[in-house]
C-alpha cells in the first residue's frame, strides 16, 4: 500500500518562508504557480496540467483526475481541488474562498490564455469583486539559484549517474556506429541507474559535427581521427546535471589537440577562480580571456556557464554581457568553455561546480585532460 504524505517536509517549510517573505516585500497576498518546476520545488508534486496558489497561511492545489491520487502521494498535506470543468473557473473558486485582493503571477511562465480564462472566470463570479493580477518576473527563479542540502545531494546522485553511464559507453564506443546509436545507449545507461530520463536531449556530435553547439544527433557515423564530442547529464528524481566530454577518435589533428588544451586550460582557471563574491561576468572573462588570447576568441560564442537544479538552464548565467550578479554559496552552475572550428570541429569541456563558503567544489570526476580523452 502507497503511504500517503500527509505533512510537508521540514526543508519545504523553509522555502514557503522564503516565498512568503518575497509575498510581504512584493505586496501581493498570492502566488500562482503555473511553472511545473516552480511547483514542484515548493510540493514535491510532479504531476503535469496543474496549478498552485500559495497564501499568507496557506497552499492549494487545482489538478485533475489523472493526478488525484499522485497528489496524495506526493504532497497529500495540500489542499487540493479535483476539477471537473475549465482550469480558470476552478482557479477562481479557490481565490474566491481564500478571499485574496492581490495576486501574482510569473508571466514568463503564464500564458496570456490562462490570464485571459481566469479574468472571464472572475467576472462570472457574483458578489465578489475581482482580485487584482500583478505581472511578476523571476520570483521563484531568483529563489531558485541557491540549493539547499536536499537539493545539492540529489544533484551529487544526478552527476555519479550521469558519469556511471558515461563510463559504460565509453568503452563501447567503436568506428561505425551512428550518432544516434550512441545517444540512445547512453539514455539507457542512465534510465538503468536509476535516472528518470536524461535532463536534455542527449548531444553526440561526430567529425565535424562537434562545431554547432547544440547539434541534435543524426545517422553521421563515429569516424576514424576525428572528434566526438558529447553532452549529456541524467535527471534524477527531478534533478539535472549537465556534462560535456570531447573525445578523440584515432589520431588527433594537431589543430583540435591545440583547441583542446587551450579549452582545458580555460576551464581550469575559470574552475580555481570561482568563490563567493565573484561575479557572472568576472568567472567568464577568466575563461574567455585565455581562449582570446590563444586566438580563438572569436570561436568561443556562447557563455562560460548556467545555474542547474530543477531545470537544465536556470540562474545564474556566467557570461559576458546582460546582468552581473555576485556568486552565493550554494549556487550550482556549469563551466563550460568551448572553442568552435566549423567544418573542422569542436572542443567543449564541461562539469558541474557547487559554490562553498570558501571557494567551489567540481561535483563532477572524469578526467578533463586531452591524454584521457583520447582514445587511440
Amino acid at each position: 500500500m502507497k503511504t500517503v504524505v500527509s505533512r510537508a517536509k521540514a526543508y519545504l517549510k523553509v522555502r514557503h518562508k522564503s516565498v512568503r517573505d518575497a509575498m510581504k516585500h512584493l505586496d501581493i497576498d498570492g502566488l500562482l504557480l503555473t511553472h511545473p518546476p516552480d511547483l514542484a520545488y515548493l510540493t514535491n508534486f510532479t504531476g503535469d496540467d496543474s496549478i498552485g496558489l500559495i497564501t499568507e497561511k496557506g497552499f492549494f492545489l487545482i489538478t485533475d483526475f489523472r493526478y488525484q491520487e499522485q497528489a496524495e502521494i506526493e504532497a497529500g498535506w495540500l489542499k487540493t481541488t479535483i476539477r471537473d470543468g475549465k482550469m480558470a473557473d476552478s482557479v477562481a473558486a479557490v481565490v474566491a474562498d481564500a478571499n485574496l485582493k492581490k495576486i501574482g503571477f510569473e508571466a514568463n511562465f503564464t500564458t496570456v490564455g490562462q490570464i485571459d480564462a481566469l479574468l472571464t472566470a472572475f467576472k462570472q463570479q457574483k458578489d465578489k469583486k475581482a482580485p487584482e493580477l500583478v505581472p511578476l518576473e523571476n520570483v521563484l527563479t531568483n529563489i531558485r539559484k541557491v540549493k539547499d542540502d536536499t537539493e545539492i545531494n540529489l544533484i551529487r546522485k544526478s552527476v555519479n549517474i550521469a558519469e556511471e553511464a558515461f563510463e559504460a559507453i565509453r568503452g563501447a564506443i567503436e568506428v561505425g556506429q551512428s550518432e544516434n546509436y550512441l545517444a540512445g545507449l547512453l539514455v539507457f545507461e542512465l534510465r538503468s541507474r536509476g535516472a528518470s530520463s536524461s535532463s536534455f536531449p542527449v548531444i553526440i556530435a561526430s567529425g565535424a559535427n562537434s562545431s554547432l553547439p547544440h547539434y541534435l544527433p543524426g545517422e553521421t557515423l563515429v569516424q576514424k581521427d576525428q572528434p566526438l564530442l558529447i553532452d549529456w547529464g541524467a535527471l534524477y528524481k527531478g534533478y539535472c546535471s549537465d556534462l560535456t566530454r570531447t573525445l578523440i577518435i584515432g589520431r588527433a589533428n594537431p589543430k583540435m589537440k591545440e583547441i583542446y588544451n587551450l579549452a582545458y586550460e580555460a576551464q581550469k582557471a575559470a574552475i580555481k577562480f570561482l568563490r563567493p563574491g565573484v561575479t557572472t561576468l568576472q568567472a567568464d572573462a577568466v575563461a574567455r580571456d585565455i581562449i582570446t588570447a590563444g586566438g580563438y576568441g572569436e570561436q568561443f560564442g556562447h557563455g562560460l556557464g548556467h545555474g542547474i537544479g530543477r531545470e537544465i538552464h536556470e540562474l545564474p548565467t556566467l557570461r559576458r554581457t546582460g546582468g552581473e550578479e555576485e556568486l552565493r554559496p550554494g549556487m550550482i552552475v556549469t563551466v563550460e568553455p568551448g572553442i568552435y572550428l566549423p567544418g573542422i570541429g569542436g572542443v567543449r569541456i564541461e562539469d558541474d561546480v557547487l559554490i562553498t563558503h570558501s571557494g567551489c567544489e567540481v561535483l563532477s570526476s572524469l578526467d578533463r585532460n586531452f591524454e584521457a580523452n583520447h582514445l587511440g
